[in-house]
């Protein structure tokens, strides 16, 4: 279902809340959009599969499961992570004070998946307690390039509840492209990892690679842009999956073989307890690059390029994680950038200074509650005019229903 925005300066939020990558983050309307007054943020769908040249995204709402592929130039898809049991091996984990939950359909867990712009999110919603929203956005490695071989993922957690809440995070993905060769995995600093290991810092590192001679996948966890984890931890999947304590143990020099299965090894990746008051939001971010046909995926020269700011397709400026614990507005577009008309500007705005009137779309619940989601958003350093604008119109909407702020 499209959603319709009734402000400009709202509009380009809306659309990106959940796949903002920085404050510098700026997206082209299409132009038929615009003259239509109707902005594509996400239509959900029970099932998404995307293909974007060397990569295949997989959404499946029903279990809230994902799946990654390699699209070689010839032959059939390639999966990165293991398939087995509708792919439930690899998720995303939160822990919400001392409880802990695998975001998974089932529970009390809702699930939604969505088609963005950019590619597609997984919403898991807790009641009471959080939403986290895992956005997968395409991109190209190299600078202007028009050929995806990457995956930016955003994880963001709202605080649903009424208290100031810990919140932390985790990530495990089975992975099966090095299971049947000489290395399980490799990193920038080594090339074989064939046992247990536990990673506490990165900066040599820089990045996880399962691969074969067919596909590679790499996780890159260190760089301008990507938030650094505070354990990445290499198992066996079934201890990683099964593991009784947040932070997997690891038994170094321990092989990746178990009694319930062997040579099955996967990746669990931790990231810092993050603090939230009620609606306030937190974000983690990193990258995840494909490779096909015997090809290394995207490493250290992207890692650079990021480090010195260079843009991806021409809809990114700087990508970055927010460092504070509140995800930040992305920069509306003015608009004269959106290619608006004289008379659409006028419709769209009042003495220069972007305005709503309530609509009785407006007094939709579905409305409002997006509306409170973005103003929880806004990080500390967001423009003052913005947040009293937004403000403002919420007032105006609770007014018009009789209800005190």
């Amino acid at each position: 279902m499209k959603k319709k925005l009734f402000a400009f300066a709202f509009f380009a939020a809306s659309v990106f809340a959940l796949n903002a990558q920085n404050e510098d983050l700026s997206f082209v309307m299409q132009k038929d959009s615009l003259d239509k007054k109707e902005i594509p943020s996400y239509s959900v769908e029970k099932n998404i599969v995307i293909d974007k040249d060397e990569i295949r995204l997989a959404l499946d709402s029903t279990t809230g499961a994902f799946s990654l592929y390699a699209l070689p130039e010839k032959g059939r898809e390639i999966a990165l992570l293991s398939s087995y049991d509708s792919g439930s091996s690899s998720f995303f984990a939160l822990k919400a004070g001392r409880k802990e939950y695998k975001l998974a359909r089932g529970t009390g867990i809702k699930t939604e998946s969505r088609r963005t712009p950019l590619g597609a999110q997984m919403a898991y919603l807790i009641p009471d307690v959080a939403q986290v929203v895992v956005d997968f956005s395409f991109l190209p490695s190299i600078p202007n390039s028009t050929r995806t071989d990457m995956l930016r993922v955003t994880v963001y957690t709202i605080n649903l509840g009424k208290n100031v809440q810990s919140f932390a995070l985790k990530g495990v993905f089975d992975t099966v492209l090095g299971e049947n060769t000489s290395a399980h995995f490799s990193t920038a600093a080594r090339s074989k990892v064939n046992s247990e290991t536990l990673f506490t810092n990165m900066s040599d590192d820089l990045w996880i690679r399962s691969s074969n001679a067919k596909a590679a996948v790499q996780f890159l966890l260190e760089g301008a842009g990507i938030s650094r984890p505070c354990n990445v931890v290499l198992a066996n999947k079934e201890n990683l999956v099964n593991s009784s304590g947040w932070i997997p143990s690891v038994q170094h020099g321990k092989s990746f073989t178990s009694v319930l299965s062997y040579n099955n090894s996967a990746v669990c990746i931790n990231w810092d307890t993050a603090y939230l008051d009620p609606l306030k939001t937190s974000a983690v971010g990193f990258f995840i690059s494909v490779a096909t046909d015997g090809e290394l995926p995207a490493g250290k020269k992207f890692l650079s390029d990021l480090a010195h700011g260079k843009t991806m397709l021409g809809i990114y400026s700087k990508v970055a994680v927010p460092t504070t614990d509140v995800a930040p507005l992305p920069t509306p577009l003015t608009p004269q950038e959106a290619g608006l008309s004289e008379k659409e500007i006028h419709d769209y705005t009042k003495n220069g200074t972007p305005f709503v009137e309530v609509t009785e779309e407006q007094l939709d619940p579905e409305y409002i509650q997006n509306l409170l989601d973005h103003i929880a958003s806004l990080s500390n350093d967001v423009d003052k005019e913005e947040l009293d604008r937004l403000n403002l119109e919420l007032d105006s909407i609770l007014a018009k229903l009789g209800v005190e702020r």
